[in-house]
């Protein structure tokens, strides 16, 4: 074979292992092209609404946060899902405050380095609103959503935006919706710069006044069985299967 041949065969190989469409009958003419696999999910937007997930996509799912969170524990209807919670939670001892509901005295951090699970629900912040400085608590939420990167590289990871509760003690309004803006837009914050997914937790709970539906709670922040059961509808269909939103660019 001459080499005029060999360098059109050669070429023709080339472009058919990067995956890009030859056109043209004389192969010479073909040229070289890259594939880059592109992300283009909005992360400054919020997971937005899907198909109603199935019951066993439960099974690799968790949700893990502070007390709000032990409501899906209490009253949820998936008992094949993982949900893990510490009352009074304070994010910044999440290293030293055992899991409730356990026999073992267990951190959430313990049961993040072990986890396989591939859809993960973070909700925290509550304990800490009555603080507008937020600055060591996103620190420390970007630490823990680096480890659960490291631990379960595949799974989704979802920051769940703060409902407005009708009462927190010894914040009173107009600081707590104050308060709570900076929580929220400090979450959003966390989950754009982590490229992890927002879930608004509000859109699903609170009534025209912008507060939590008082039939949804007990105590004005805590959620009772109804608001337990409208949070699983909200949840249910929003979950992210990353693969969705990935584009494949070739020049």
């Amino acid at each position: 074979m001459n080499y005029s041949i060999m360098k059109k065969t050669g070429l023709l190989i080339s472009a058919l292992l990067l995956g890009c469409t030859v056109s043209g009958e004389d192969a010479a003419e073909v040229k070289e092209y890259g594939c880059t696999a592109v992300d283009i999910y909005n992360y400054a937007g919020v997971v937005p609404e899907t198909d109603p997930a199935e019951d066993w996509w439960y099974d690799t799912a968790l949700y893990a946060g502070d007390s709000r969170m032990g409501a899906l524990a209490l009253y949820g209807s998936h008992p094949n899902a993982e949900v893990d919670y510490v009352t009074s939670l304070n994010l910044l001892l999440i290293d030293m405050m055992h899991v409730d509901e356990r026999e073992e005295e267990i951190t959430l951090l313990d049961i993040f380095a072990t986890t396989d699970k591939q859809d993960i629900y973070l909700l925290f912040g509550i304990n800490e609103i009555r603080n507008p400085n937020f600055y060591a608590f996103a620190d420390k939420y970007i630490e823990i959503i680096e480890q659960l990167k490291a631990q379960v590289p595949y799974a989704n990871i979802y920051v769940m935006l703060a409902y407005h509760p009708d009462y927190i003690s010894n914040l009173p309004e107009p600081a707590l919706t104050e308060h709570l803006n900076d929580l929220n837009n400090t979450l959003r914050w966390v989950a754009q710069t982590e490229h992890v997914y927002v879930i608004d937790t509000g859109l699903g709970l609170e009534g025209e006044d912008g507060t939590v539906i008082d039939s949804y709670v007990w105590d004005g922040l805590h959620l009772n069985p109804t608001g337990t059961r409208a949070l699983e509808e909200y949840l249910n269909r929003r979950y992210i299967r990353s693969g969705e939103y990935v584009k494949e660019i070739c020049e």
